[in-house]
């Protein structure tokens, strides 16, 4: 039922929530940010005006992406090239026997228990 009163909640945040929910999203989309980060700038500057908080939160992020790409390597190749070609991290798909939609929903279907049993990434998990 819609209630006239409620407060329409921004779809940013709607999206932020919706990823929450979805664990293994989440995990994905935070090793696919991971991938793209330029690994040139690892030196302590980067951190000089982050507080304490966005450290610990960039910290955890690192965590849950390393987790991920490990969790990642069991997979079969076409499984990894599926979920690289999703996040834009390939852009050739090397498999033309197979279809990138179906071995993507594989890809996430054999990663999401590997995810829900790594410490660094069952939090994701509801």
């Amino acid at each position: 039922m819609f209630n006239a009163t409620a407060k329409r909640v921004p779809r940013k945040i709607e999206a932020m929530n919706d990823r929450q929910r979805d664990g293994t999203e989440y995990c994905l989309d935070v090793w696919a940010a991971w991938m793209r980060k330029d690994d040139r700038d690892l030196g302590i500057k980067g951190s000089r005006g982050e507080s304490e908080g966005d450290a610990a939160a960039a910290r955890r992020d690192n965590e849950i992406a390393e987790a991920t790409e490990a969790m990642m390597q069991s997979l079969s190749l076409r499984h990894r090239w599926a979920i690289w070609k999703k996040f834009g991290i390939t852009t050739a798909w090397r498999f033309p026997n197979a279809d990138l939609a179906e071995s993507y929903v594989e890809a996430v279907a054999a990663l999401e228990p590997l995810l829900r049993k790594n410490v660094a990434t069952r939090m994701q998990f509801g």
